[in-house]
């Protein structure tokens, strides 16, 4: 549907349980089912989120699309955050990069 933007809520893994699939590499590129991931940048902001940039390419079809991932890192394991201000802040960045935008965020 024309994603451009990516919040992940949860880290990859919490006390050694695996929580979420890791389908970006580290550098350069990998393949993920249908598509070749690039990552193009990443940025820790603060210490409760980075952002990073993938360039993907949907290979059946060779389209392309830039997206940002949005990586929050302090929700805490079992519980909520004991203060909203990270997820205000997170929230904010997310909407300053994708004001004007007509597509979904996938959270």
């Amino acid at each position: 549907k024309g994603c451009v933007a990516i919040v992940m809520l949860t880290p990859l893994v919490e006390e050694g349980v695996n929580q979420c699939a890791r389908y970006w590499p580290d550098e350069g590129s990998c393949t993920y089912h249908n598509f070749e991931i690039h990552l193009v940048s990443e940025h820790i902001w603060c210490e409760d989120y980075l952002v990073r940039s993938l360039y993907l390419k949907h290979l059946p079809s060779g389209e392309t699309r830039t997206v940002t991932q949005f990586h929050f890192l302090s929700w805490p394991n079992d519980r909520v955050p004991s203060t909203a201000k990270p997820l205000l802040e997170l929230r904010r960045k997310v909407t300053k990069c994708y004001k004007g935008h007509n597509s979904p965020v996938l959270v």
